[in-house]
C-alpha cells in the first residue's frame, strides 16, 4: 500500500515538473510563426526599394562609369551628378570616338559634339542615364506594372538587389533593375520583350559617392554656357490635325505641335509625344505620301523601334522604346481632326 502511495505521488511530482515545459513549449510553437509574420512584414517591399532609389538618384553626389549594350553594340559613357544650393547638376559624356557632352544645369541642357557648334535648349526634364526608371512615379504606375523582388546579386563589385518590374500587358516592355543596397543608386537595368529576351542593357561598372559635390563639376555650373537654339516658328493655318484615337493604358500625349523635318522641306509635319512615366514615344505625321504607299518599314535596334506606315493617306513615323504591336495600333488609330 505504501508502495503505490509512494508511485502515485511520484507521478504527480513528475507531471507538475514536466506541465510547464509543455505548456512553454506549446506556447513557443503557436509564438514562432507570428514572430515569422513580424519578420515578413519588417523587410523592405519592392515598393519600397523603388522608392528609395528615387531618393538617392536625385539626391548624392556621384559618377558612374557604365556600358549601354544594344545588339551586340557597346557603349562606354560617364555620369557626373551633383547637388548644388538645392538645384541638379549633371555631366554626360561619351567616352568613346568623337568627342559628344552635356551639361544639364538649372532648367536648360548643353551639348557640345566635336566637329559642330554648341548649343542649349531649355529642358527641365532628366536626360542622363536611369532617368526614365529613376523619376518614374511607381505608386500610381502599379496599374501597368508589377514589382516584384527576384532576389540579390553583385554588381561592380556591389552588393545588389533586383526587382524585376513587370508589363501587365503586351504594349510595353517589361524591365529588371539591380539597385547597390547601400546608397539605393541603380546598377543595371535590362530591357526585357514578352520572350524574356534581354534588348537593351545598361551596366555600371565603377561607382564613387561623395558626401560633397565634385569641384570640377561645380566649377562648371559657374561658367557661361552656349546660346539657346531658338527653333523657327511654323505656320499651321493650313495643316492638318490628327488625333490618336487609341493609346496603352497609362500613356498621354504630352505635346502636340508642328514640325519641319529634312525629308519634307516644304510642309511641316504633325508631331505627337506619348508618355507613360517611363518611355517617350514620338509620332510624326505627313500628309505628303510616300512612293511606297502599299508598304511599311521596321527598323528595330536595342528597344528603340522606328516604325513607318501609310495610314488614312498619310505617312506615320512612329520612333519610340516599344514593342511592333503598339506602333501598329497606335497608327491604325490616327485620324485627322475634321
Amino acid at each position: 500500500m505504501k508502495h503505490r502511495l509512494f508511485l502515485v505521488a511520484l507521478v504527480s511530482l513528475i507531471s507538475l515538473i514536466v506541465s510547464p515545459q509543455l505548456m512553454a513549449s506549446s506556447e513557443s510553437e503557436v509564438a514562432q510563426p507570428e514572430q515569422a509574420k513580424t519578420a515578413q512584414v519588417a523587410l523592405p517591399s519592392a515598393l519600397t526599394y523603388l522608392n528609395n532609389m528615387k531618393q538617392a538618384y536625385n539626391n548624392l553626389n556621384y559618377t558612374l562609369l557604365y556600358l549601354n549594350t544594344a545588339q551586340n553594340k557597346i557603349e562606354p559613357k560617364q555620369l557626373v551628378h551633383g547637388v548644388i544650393d538645392g538645384k541638379r547638376i549633371s555631366y554626360f559624356t561619351y567616352l568613346n570616338g568623337a568627342m559628344r557632352e552635356s551639361l544639364q544645369f538649372d532648367g536648360k541642357i548643353s551639348f557640345y559634339q566635336q566637329g559642330t557648334k554648341p548649343y542649349s535648349l531649355i529642358s527641365h526634364q532628366d536626360q542622363s542615364v536611369f532617368a526614365d526608371i529613376a523619376n518614374f512615379d511607381f505608386k500610381s504606375g502599379n496599374r501597368s506594372y508589377e514589382y516584384i523582388i527576384l532576389g540579390k546579386d553583385r554588381i561592380a563589385g556591389k552588393k545588389a538587389i533586383a526587382i524585376r518590374m513587370i508589363s501587365k500587358d503586351k504594349y510595353r516592355y517589361s524591365y529588371i533593375v539591380w539597385l547597390d543596397l547601400g546608397s539605393y543608386l541603380p546598377l543595371r537595368l535590362d530591357i526585357i520583350n514578352k520572350s524574356n529576351i534581354i534588348l537593351e542593357q545598361t551596366m555600371v561598372v565603377s561607382m564613387n559617392i561623395s558626401h560633397t559635390v565634385s569641384p570640377w563639376i561645380k566649377q562648371l555650373s559657374t561658367q557661361s554656357t552656349p546660346d539657346i537654339l531658338t527653333l523657327p516658328q511654323t505656320t499651321t493655318s493650313n495643316i492638318a490635325q490628327w488625333n490618336v484615337d487609341w493609346l496603352p493604358t497609362g500613356f498621354k500625349v504630352i505635346k502636340d505641335d508642328q514640325h519641319k523635318l529634312m525629308m519634307h522641306d516644304t510642309d511641316p509635319v504633325s508631331y505627337l509625344m506619348l508618355n507613360d512615366g517611363i518611355v517617350s514615344v514620338s509620332v510624326y505625321i505627313s500628309s505628303n505620301k510616300s512612293l511606297l504607299a502599299d508598304q511599311q518599314t521596321i527598323i528595330q535596334r536595342g528597344g528603340t523601334l522606328i516604325y513607318t506606315k501609310q495610314v488614312n493617306n498619310a505617312e506615320v513615323n512612329i520612333i519610340g522604346q516599344i514593342p511592333l504591336v503598339t506602333a501598329e495600333k497606335i497608327a491604325a488609330s490616327i485620324k485627322p481632326v475634321h
